[in-house]
């Protein structure tokens, strides 16, 4: 009790002393924000992962080169041996204590070709074709086949100027050919009277001559799309429908939507849009360069106006604008953006021009043709079902809102995988040669030798045959589905199950069975998202221990000044009878007391300084902070843990740095120290 009463007094009669408890209160205030921050970013991106479709914990083969990713990025998919035995594998998880929901995976990566401007214009006149008859059918289709006349025209001039231009490039007599027949007057007569046959024709011969369109690169989550969407609470449907169970299809991401298949010159005024709202100007060369690159693309948009649209965009800019005129000077007036005009104009686009626009390229009920992007050979025909996004992880940028749905059977389509009835059809056929898998080799078949084969008779038309694509992108049965090879499954546990225990009873399970299986977490799923846990600890790490070293050298300086200060005072006490442990004791009890005052009152100020500025909520507008903090809204964890963590951290710094001057001042003998008080 002495000792604590002589320790208070030391610390209320030194003012001197209170130096270290601001040090310490300083770096305790600074401390406590940053720990909960990054125990934000943790759990946030730990949530963000979980929910959309990352799962707790992720099961696939033991004998993969790689592990699963989520998110594929510009890598490309992991390489990873699938698990044959899906069902039984499912069975086994689904056994296990604490386990939810199994969904089966297949992370991948594709593309889709993007037709050009002659493709829209034809896909527009076919789809008038298919109207029912009527004077107003038409009428329209008269009009829309002017158009189209007046395009493939223009296109004919493009290539003759072209040849002129570039002597040595001659276009192939073939295509110079079609296009003299497809601008005179004979083909238009044949339009006229059978306009479906002139647009296979026009498809076929022509389309490719206005440009080879673009192939776009896709990142794509084989799974059930229905059970995808049960599982993980953040999917959401924004357009079109759920594909219907057993349907092949794709469900495009939102982020992949809006910046693959939308409009180029829509897509830069979202652009703009975001810039502004981050604080940008049109004084920024930024801004100025997608202004004025929206301009140099009203020709290629034109281009892909029928005669319809563009009559209908016409009068609107005109009411819009207040005066008549071209097309084109109307549309380069109104794209003609700065900070006065540009929230009206881009109000003004979506609520009246965009419905005379061709806004997307793919809508809900077309059809794409998506290819694996290393295996060209594999192309499937997929119905675009609609497209989805996570609710609150980002927007139109956002890299997990890139990340389209593909029905599971599709997706070993993809890639090229064996359904389990087409691995027995080949074994079949290889056992009714009387050889087994062993025998196919380059060597026992020996070289190859030319036989002449007689061509089989005709038995029907001469036309080549016809695949049905409905046949292609069809429906399949749930056996279809579950029975064949999966990649990786992710693991939902249910509320309160711990992801530690549950992987240690798996990884025990998998031991006693001897299985070919692996499980990983939510964080090792995550890749780079995940990273950014780790680097947030990194720099808390790394600017704690730069402000502790900071904190002990002034600590040490102040308390070894104020030791030297009071040799007379400890004389005193040790000729009074105290012994010199006791002067130990006593003065690294000071330091601890200024290192536990400080720390609780600058965790106090962290706190409350926290708590004031984002206690409701900061809003997000960014796509990656948003991920990060597991929402579009801030919400820091603030823990009790925080505060002792984060003050008994600077108790330990403020008591180590006490060391010193508590050993020095401790070590003065009685006879030396009277003398420096007499003196």
């Amino acid at each position: 009790m002495t000792l604590v009463l002589l320790t208070l007094q030391g610390v209320l009669a030194r003012r001197r002393s209170w130096w270290v408890g601001l040090l310490a209160a300083g770096a305790a205030a600074l401390l406590t924000p940053g720990l909960s921050l990054v125990e934000t970013i943790h759990e946030g991106t730990r949530r963000s992962l979980i929910e959309s479709g990352a799962g707790h914990l992720q099961v696939y083969h033991s004998a993969s080169p790689q592990t699963p990713v989520l998110l594929t990025g510009p890598a490309g998919a992991p390489e990873l041996v699938a698990i044959e035995d899906f069902p039984g594998t499912e069975k086994l998880l689904r056994s296990v204590d604490g386990v939810q929901d199994v969904v089966p995976m297949e992370a991948g990566t594709a593309s889709v070709f993007r037709g050009n401007y002659l493709d829209e214009k034809l896909a527009a006149v076919r789809a008038v074709t298919r109207e029912p008859a009527s004077e107003a059918r038409d009428a329209r289709l008269a009009r829309l086949g002017e158009d189209l006349r007046r395009t493939l025209q223009r296109v004919a001039g493009d290539e003759r100027q072209r040849e002129q231009a570039f002597s040595g490039d001659v276009g192939l007599p073939e295509e110079r050919r079609t296009l003299e027949v497809v601008t005179s007057d004979a083909f238009w007569a044949r339009f006229r009277a059978n306009p479906e046959a002139a647009l296979e024709y026009l498809e076929e011969r022509v389309a490719k001559l206005a440009g080879e369109g673009e192939s776009l690169p896709i990142d794509y989550l084989g799974t059930d799309p229905q059970q995808f969407a049960r599982a993980f609470p953040r999917f959401e449907l924004l357009s079109g429908q759920m594909p219907p169970p057993g349907s092949r299809g794709i469900l495009l991401g939102h982020a992949a939507y809006e910046q693959n298949f939308k409009l180029p010159i829509a897509q830069r005024l979202d652009e703009l849009r975001r810039e502004r709202e981050h604080g940008g100007s049109f004084t920024d060369e930024r801004l100025k360069t997608l202004v004025e690159r929206n301009l140099a693309d009203l020709p290629d948009l034109l281009a892909r106006l029928d005669v319809e649209r563009a009559s209908a965009l016409r009068d609107t800019l005109a009411r819009v604008l207040g005066h008549a005129g071209e097309l084109e000077p109307l549309l380069r007036e109104f794209l003609t953006v700065e900070d006065g005009n540009f929230d009206t104009r881009y109000r003004l686009f979506y609520d009246e021009l965009a419905a005379h626009l061709p806004l997307y390229r793919v809508h809900p009920g077309d059809t794409l043709t998506v290819r694996n992007r290393l295996l060209s050979a594999f192309n499937v025909p997929m119905k675009v079902w609609g497209t989805f996004r996570f609710k609150g992880l980002g927007g139109d940028t956002s890299q997990v809102n890139s990340m389209s749905l593909v029905d599971l059977v599709s997706a070993r389509m993809l890639a090229g995988r064996q359904t389990r009835e087409q691995q027995e059809e080949a074994r079949a056929l290889v056992a009714s040669f009387g050889m087994n898998k062993e025998q196919l080799s380059l060597d026992s078949l020996g070289k190859p030798t030319i036989v002449d084969v007689e061509p089989p008779p005709a038995t029907g038309s001469a036309e080549a045959p016809v695949i049905d694509r409905a046949e292609v992108a069809g429906t399949f049965s749930d056996e279809e589905l579950r029975a064949g090879s999966v990649l990786h499954a992710a693991l939902v546990l249910r509320p309160g199950a711990s992801s530690e225990d549950v992987s240690a009873r798996l990884q025990a399970l998998v031991a006693e069975r001897k299985l070919p299986l692996a499980i990983v977490s939510w964080e090792e799923v995550g890749g780079l998202f995940s990273g950014v846990v780790g680097i947030s600890q990194l720099v808390l790490g790394v600017f704690a221990a730069l402000l502790a070293f900071f904190v002990l050298l002034m600590a040490t300086g102040t308390l070894l000044l104020l030791a030297k200060e009071r040799v007379g005072e400890v004389g005193t006490l040790r000729a009074m009878g105290m012994q010199r442990r006791e002067v130990f004791s006593m003065l690294l009890m000071e330091g601890l007391v200024l290192g536990g005052l400080g720390g609780l009152l600058g965790s106090g100020m962290g706190a409350a300084l926290l708590l004031g500025i984002a206690g409701r909520g900061l809003a997000l507008s960014d796509d990656m902070l948003q991920f990060a903090l597991g929402g579009a809204v801030l919400m820091p964890r603030f823990e009790v843990w925080h505060v002792v963590t984060v003050v008994a951290g600077v108790m330990g710094v403020v008591t180590l740095a006490s060391l010193v001057p508590a050993w020095r001042g401790s070590s003065v003998p009685p006879v030396v120290a009277m003398r420096a008080r007499e003196d």
